[in-house]
């Protein structure tokens, strides 16, 4: 069965786009074929993977029923090789997002336009990985519907964890459901090793809140994920030996398990 997993958090700059791109090239590593899709109105995973200038985007499928979902379907470039377990259908940049939003407002089944486009692909993958934007829209309530899971990235600070809750809450109303019906695992990220009172704070509110739901992989704050996000690569695939390369690496591999 293909895990649709969204990628989320209220709060923005939590590393929601490095997780996308990182976790999904680190998942067709490990021989999984997986999708993309780039919902971020800043078009920063698109970017990634070299597909900012594509023909077709997921606003094309989303605006038009009969519109043949695989035709916005790309294969990602890493280092400019097209890699064949690891795909992406673009977002675009700037207001051209903002209007999609927009634009489906008055649309009917506005929220399970992406769930309904997906079924007609979801057997061709193992992973569909959706990377999506802080607030509350329209593509946002698609990848809520869409999703079979959710990953929540979060630094150690307040006002990140709050973001996960309130997340969490939107996908309870959003859904009909109860928090202990939803899968999900949230990610420490972006976590530095030398703020203490951060550190200590975020280990106990996780371990007293989401013990069963927190992964064992912490992503740990590195300048090398700077230059990977200069260089519009994945971590591994710009320094594979790194000690950062490691990081989503574990985390697929966890993610895998936790299937």
């Amino acid at each position: 069965m293909t895990r649709i997993c969204m990628i989320g958090c209220r709060k923005g700059g939590v590393t929601k786009t490095t997780t996308t791109v990182n976790l999904a090239f680190e998942l067709s590593k490990q021989n999984k074929k997986v999708l993309v899709i780039d919902f971020d109105g800043q078009g920063d995973t698109t970017k990634f993977y070299g597909r900012d200038d594509a023909e077709f985007y997921i606003g094309d499928a989303l605006l038009d029923r009969k519109f043949d979902l695989k035709k916005a379907i790309y294969p990602a470039l890493v280092k400019g090789v097209e890699q064949e377990k690891l795909h992406i259908i673009p977002g675009k940049r700037g207001d051209i997002m903002t209007k999609l939003d927009m634009d489906m407002i008055s649309l009917p089944r506005r929220e399970e336009r992406l769930k309904i486009h997906l079924e007609k692909i979801s057997t061709e993958y193992d992973f569909i990985i959706i990377d999506t934007t802080p607030g509350t829209s329209v593509l946002g309530l698609n990848a809520v519907m869409a999703a079979t899971e959710y990953v929540f990235p979060t630094e150690f600070k307040e006002h990140s964890l709050d973001g996960v809750e309130t997340l969490l809450e939107h996908i309870q109303d959003v859904r009909f459901i109860d928090e202990e019906e939803i899968k999900f695992l949230v990610v420490p990220s972006k976590i530095s090793r030398t703020a203490r009172r951060a550190l200590s704070y975020g280990k106990e509110y996780l371990a007293g809140r989401w013990p069963e739901n927190t992964s064992k992989t912490v992503i740990w704050e590195r300048s090398l994920f700077t230059e990977a996000e200069f260089e519009h690569e994945p971590v591994s695939a710009l320094k594979a030996g790194h000690v950062a390369s490691s990081y989503y690496k574990d985390l697929a591999k966890e993610l895998i398990n936790n299937g």
